[in-house]
């Protein structure tokens, strides 16, 4: 597992403007600092026995999960998304199977997780924390891998990479 510390400037600063014989003074006050612990799994691999079947990914479910959330406001979630690097596995010959032939199902604890299908145009959220999360909160989203059927003329047999990109928003 990657364990990653996301901080993010606060969206919004604090402006007040006085106004008095003329004259204006803005003050605006610093945003608090939010934080938060994330961890993503490091790699699935999928162990291609036949190319006509969809294989499911190794381990079994793979958790994302979320905690020590710091200076959220009330109305903040935490959302994490997925996103494929390339359009394709890289690996031996000249045909790779799509990106798009990844998709996962999961189930969440502590917040709302969501299936879906890689993509390497858009991010595709995996996992979402309710609103109003305190220091003391957490989360988890257990995603099950799957690679869908790879046939193709031409695919050769070897180890195909992909690299993912993984995506923390607090909005």
């Amino acid at each position: 597992m990657t364990r990653v510390r996301r901080r993010c400037a606060s969206r919004y600063a604090i402006a007040g403007l006085a106004v008095g014989l003329g004259w204006a003074l803005a003050v605006s006050k610093p945003a608090a600092a939010q934080s938060v612990i994330v961890t993503v799994p490091v790699g699935v691999s999928f162990d291609v026995r036949d190319v006509s079947a969809a294989t499911a990914g190794s381990p079994a479910t793979t958790p994302v999960t979320f905690t020590g959330a710091n200076s959220f406001g009330k109305q903040d979630k935490l959302r994490i998304s997925v996103k494929a690097d390339t359009s394709a596995f890289s690996g031996p010959g000249s045909v790779h199977p799509a990106a798009s032939k990844v998709s996962w199902t999961a189930t969440a604890s502590g917040g709302t997780a969501s299936n879906g299908t890689l993509s390497a145009t858009t991010y595709t959220q995996v996992f979402q924390s309710p609103g109003n999360v305190k220091p003391s909160d957490s989360g988890t989203a257990n995603i099950a891998w799957t690679l869908a059927s790879i046939v193709a003329p031409g695919l050769r047999s070897g180890t195909h990479t992909l690299s993912v990109r993984w995506k923390f928003e607090i909005f």
